[in-house]
């Protein structure tokens, strides 16, 4: 696992919360035709399987320690074969105290993005960041809770929406600037207001992607959507929008879904195809 690299004065450290079991590419990329599969059997699939990787990001601007997302939180999950969350593990593994956050920011409001936000076990429920704001995209806000939303959302009520009443969350919007270094753009598509942060300091760029892209599959096939994407026309459009601005703009990219040691890396076109190089 590459651990950490550089934008410019920006340090993005790379966490690990959780292995969730993998799943069958017809069930994570409902559209994406079968018979394509096999050209990506080695470079793609693990035994013929997604694997995906619940990765987090710490990033130190500006003399700020922020933590882009939470993973799925503490568990054992039900609904991931009883696996349970390591952030708080991890974040030890490279010397950080919990205490040490400034900020939490979250691409979006999804379940295994959320998790590590309160300890439920205390009642009322506390921050497992105690000196941290919490960013919460807007637009993803209003739509998690809508009533027809929220039912299918139960994550957002306990991790998300008590952190108002705690009054510990900020909301955000397209355009704000997390530092001087750190700016959101939204990304719609997976979700209303799903956000990736872009980098730029002192000369290179990057980006957080967040689900903007699950798998490097789609960097060769940005039509496949997965199946939670809200709106698949916009995920796709979002997504083609993004891999040009990387590539033009020569990119360091962050992909807290991808395996660890390719949580870092490029996209480079050649021949009017583009592929992902690990950093």
């Amino acid at each position: 696992m590459q651990e950490k690299i550089n934008v410019g004065n920006v340090e993005i450290i790379a966490l690990l919360d959780m292995i969730p079991p993998p799943r069958l590419p017809a069930d994570f990329f409902p559209e994406a035709p079968e018979s394509e599969w096999k050209k990506y059997e080695e470079d793609v699939l693990v035994e013929g399987m997604i694997q995906l990787y619940y990765g987090c990001f710490l990033v130190r601007s500006g003399r700020k320690n922020i933590l882009v997302d939470t993973g799925i939180g503490p568990g054992p999950h039900p609904s991931r074969d009883n696996r349970k969350g390591n952030l708080m593990s991890d974040l030890g593994r490279v010397g950080v105290d919990a205490g040490e956050i400034d900020i939490v920011i979250h691409s979006h409001l999804h379940i295994d993005h959320v998790g590590w936000n309160l300890d439920l076990s205390n009642d009322p429920p506390t921050p497992f960041f105690p000196n941290a704001r919490y960013l919460v995209p807007s637009v993803d806000w209003n739509h998690f809770r809508k009533p027809e939303n929220l039912i299918n959302a139960p994550w957002v009520e306990e991790n998300v929406i008590p952190l108002q009443k705690l009054s510990l969350m900020d909301l955000f919007d397209d355009g704000f600037n997390v530092t001087d270094e750190i700016t959101a753009l939204i990304t719609p598509g997976h979700t209303p207001g799903h956000m990736v942060f872009l980098l730029d300091s002192a000369g290179e760029k990057g980006v957080i992607i967040g689900d903007a892209i699950h798998s490097k599959v789609q960097i060769k096939e940005p039509s496949w959507c997965a199946g939670v994407d809200t709106d698949k026309a916009a995920s796709e459009s979002s997504r083609r929008e993004l891999i040009k601005r990387a590539v033009s703009g020569g990119y360091i990219i962050a992909a807290g879904h991808f395996a660890p040691e390719e949580h870092f890396g490029r996209i480079q076109e050649e021949n009017g195809n583009y592929h992902w190089r690990r950093a």
